[in-house]
């Protein structure tokens, strides 16, 4: 019996080893690495030189480090406002109609979608002369905007086409589809409307994939990069130079990769951060 149970344990570990070897490799060597890069002045061809923490003092004392933070957070609140909630809702709408309409729906959002193609369709979108935007504008006799040009639009811009690309509805019909009956029916019963039945119902039954799909979404918002680099290049000005495209510039551009590391280090803490204080007091317990 010891032995059967000592190759049990010796068989889960030799099916595990390739994952585990490959998320070493690919995974916490990197982090380890980046750690090491960003105290150090390091060059792709020269020996790398220790220079401690400047690398970190010279990211807190960048300007334009804070406007790229802002801009990143700016860009997650737009993020999360407009285009977080609208599948939930969206979902939950889809249940109360028919079994065929739902079954449409989820082949159209398991359909896999090229951000990088819906991107430069949405630019194109934005023309100041040949877009449709300002085309429909037109029509209803509002001057053109200068959508990616303009300061104050140009933010928003890049986050509207999040609303179409940006579509986890499949997962909350999923999530919806296991709901039990039984507690719509009680409800019912009990004279609840379908304004009450989401409330108390739906919605906390939701609240596993909510919280994970919200955790998710930050991070993906604080990392965001193909957007602002396709669409605006970061300008007009710094207007839209995210966290992530800031690195990247001083990575590639200015290859500087200390700075560059110590930058990506500094914006892990601060996801890092977020993560843990959203964990606590974002329950995922639908009895809580």
């Amino acid at each position: 019996m010891a032995r059967k149970v000592a190759w049990r344990s010796v068989a889960a570990w030799l099916f595990t080893l390739p994952a585990l070897t490959v998320q070493c490799v690919f995974g916490w060597l990197p982090v380890v690495f980046a750690f090491v890069i960003a105290f150090q002045r390091y060059y792709f061809v020269k020996e790398p030189e220790f220079v401690g923490v400047r690398n970190f003092q010279d990211v807190l004392g960048d300007p334009l480090v804070g406007t790229a933070f802002l801009n990143t957070f700016i860009y997650a609140s737009l993020a999360l406002g407009l285009t977080f909630f609208v599948p939930i809702f969206v979902s939950i709408l889809l249940m109360e109609m028919s079994p065929r309409v739902i079954r449409v729906m989820m082949i159209l959002w398991f359909l896999p979608i090229a951000a990088t193609a819906g991107i430069a369709i949405w630019k194109y979108l934005y023309h100041p002369r040949l877009g449709l935007l300002n085309g429909f504008l037109g029509l209803l006799g509002i001057a053109p905007q200068k959508w990616l040009d303009d300061p104050n639009l140009a933010m928003l811009s890049l986050v509207l086409p999040g609303i179409v690309l940006f579509g986890p509805g499949l997962i909350y019909i999923a999530a919806l589809q296991n709901v039990p009956e039984e507690l719509y029916e009680a409800a019912e019963l009990e004279g609840a409307g379908i304004l009450t039945k989401i409330r108390f119902v739906t919605l906390p039954r939701l609240r596993p994939i909510i919280a994970m799909m919200l955790i998710f979404s930050v991070i993906g918002s604080l990392q965001v990069f193909e957007g602002p680099f396709l669409m605006t290049g970061g300008g007009p000005g710094y207007a839209t130079t995210t966290v992530v495209m800031y690195l990247y510039n001083l990575a590639f551009g200015a290859y500087n990769l200390g700075k560059s590391t110590a930058l990506a280090i500094v914006l892990f803490f601060v996801i890092l951060a977020l993560t843990s204080v959203q964990r606590r007091f974002f329950k995922e317990n639908v009895d809580e």
